[in-house]
């Protein structure tokens, strides 16, 4: 695949659980010409870092271990810090070296405060309401809905204490994004794509 050149915007797409933000990513991409980034991320992160791609597996978006020190306070490649601090380092790693080389999409792992202050990014959040995540999960999984509605909370829970705690921010918070969707509201997730992928366009085209 070629590189998209630096002039493409950067998509970055945090997203509730069960809002269609893989599916919607990969039409944002696709629609953009731009190379796109879910869990491709941790086998870059973990080809980076030396470390192995299952403890990135085991980590991915959770909570890190308690630390006798803020994840900000010590360097960020330094063996003191827990695992779940070094692989999210070796993401935030990641993420840079990606947006540097050009356009791409990059779904959740806090790409949108790694990439703060950067030009040419679009910050975007997907929401929906509970009835239709918990409708998709149950489809896309093949699960009943209470177990669509554990997994839900788990998944939400971990996210937010992951974002939260590394960003020092709060995750969904609407002051975070440049744009937030309700992607309830329309027919597809090609529909939302269009929308993100227009937006992109005419802030950054």
């Amino acid at each position: 695949m070629k590189t998209a050149p630096a002039t493409q915007p950067v998509v970055t797409i945090g997203r509730q659980y069960g809002a269609g933000g893989l599916s919607v990513g990969r039409f944002v991409a696709e629609r953009l010409g731009v190379p796109f980034y879910d869990r491709e991320l941790l086998a870059l992160a973990a080809k980076e870092s030396g470390l192995c791609e299952a403890v990135f597996e085991r980590h991915d978006e959770k909570p890190a271990e308690t630390p006798f020190f803020a994840p900000w306070s010590v360097p960020f490649h330094t063996a003191a810090r827990p695992l779940g601090q070094q692989v999210f380092f070796a993401q935030f790693d990641a993420i840079r070296a990606l947006a540097a080389k050009g356009g791409c999409v990059i779904v959740g792992r806090c790409a949108d405060f790694v990439l703060d202050g950067r030009p040419n990014v679009l910050r975007v959040f997907l929401r929906a309401p509970l009835k239709a995540r918990l409708a998709r999960i149950m489809e896309r999984e093949g699960v009943g809905e209470a177990a669509a509605r554990k997994r839900l909370r788990a998944a939400e829970k971990d996210r937010a204490a992951f974002y939260n705690y590394f960003t020092d921010r709060k995750w969904g918070d609407a002051e975070t994004y440049d744009l937030c969707l309700n992607t309830g509201l329309f027919p597809s997730d090609e529909a939302v794509a269009d929308l993100v992928a227009a937006a992109a366009r005419a802030a950054f085209g």
